[in-house]
């Protein structure tokens, strides 16, 4: 090897280093830190002089819990419920984007401006306008001849009302990168498509979905990700109630760790089982994304 390959390599390392110094500090040294403290048993109100080690104890009770497993539960519904109804939307609105000619930007501003609300403000204003008893949603179903709805006091309506929240919040990400997908794609194909005969819906499903498809598995593998660590939304329109109908999981560590219950260990435990699910769920979402792709 050159001395002067030999010097660029040497620099090459100088220059990761401050990379790697700020991944050891702020990712690993945590992870690793966590997975210690969950082995322990720690209230955090009686101080570090109170901890105890439990082994594994604080992994064995989280099979027991049942109020986790509820958690999870609401988890999954409201992942899955947001996630359908929001590609179906998205792609449905970037295919109507891409065919319009005129007023295309206006349509576009309308679906990205929900994405500048934080989710805190989405929660408080949709809290409002969902009030059974002086929300706007209410109103508009009185003035039609519908009676009022409890959405957020109602056990078997406050999920469905929470998910109404988050399809209204993020639809427009999935617009926007499946509407990128479209725009990417040789107008040459769909060309060739329609001058052979295809219908839409061959053109669709022979030649613009497979060019999608890698655009979806993006779309659809970030959108899992932040809807199974779904937190503000339910802790600030309803809290996890009633009676923990609307209760997911990351709120549910977070009234075991820095809540109600200080309980730094269980809740650091929690956390790393939730994670390890959140990888799988995600790594078979891949996979059925890529069922056909050889075809």
């Amino acid at each position: 090897m050159s001395t002067s390959l030999k010097r660029r390599r040497r620099l090459g390392y100088l220059y990761a280093i401050p990379s790697l110094v700020i991944l050891v500090l702020f990712v690993i040294y945590p992870v690793i830190y966590g997975l210690r403290i969950s082995l322990f048993d720690w209230d955090w109100v009686a101080g570090i002089d109170k901890i105890t080690f439990v082994g594994l104890g604080n992994y064995l009770a989280i099979f027991k819990d049942p109020y986790f497993w509820n958690s999870l539960k609401n988890t999954i519904l409201f992942a899955v419920g947001s996630l359908v109804v929001e590609f179906v939307l998205g792609l449905l609105c970037a295919m109507l984007l891409y065919k319009i000619k005129r007023g295309g930007l206006l349509f576009r501003t309308i679906l990205i401006f929900p994405l500048t609300i934080s989710d805190m403000v989405a929660a408080i204003m949709w809290r409002m306008m969902l009030d059974p008893s002086s929300g706007v949603v209410n109103q508009l179903l009185n003035s039609i001849g519908i009676k009022s709805v409890d959405w957020l006091g109602n056990g078997k309506v406050v999920l469905f009302s929470i998910i109404l929240v988050e399809v209204w919040w993020m639809t427009g990400n999935i617009t926007l990168i499946m509407l990128s997908g479209l725009q990417s794609m040789p107008v040459e194909q769909l060309e060739c498509g329609r001058i052979d005969g295809a219908s839409s819906w061959q053109i669709f499903r022979y030649l613009q979905w497979p060019h999608l498809r890698s655009f979806a598995e993006s779309a659809l593998s970030l959108r899992m990700i932040d809807l199974l660590r779904v937190f503000a939304i339910s802790w600030a329109i309803t809290g996890g109630g009633p009676n923990r109908a609307s209760e997911v999981s990351q709120l549910y560590i977070y009234t075991n760790g820095l809540g109600k219950y200080l309980d730094i260990g269980y809740s650091i435990a929690m956390a790393i089982l939730f994670s390890i699910f959140v990888l799988i769920i995600v790594a078979v979402l891949k996979r059925i994304i890529r069922i056909g792709a050889d075809e």
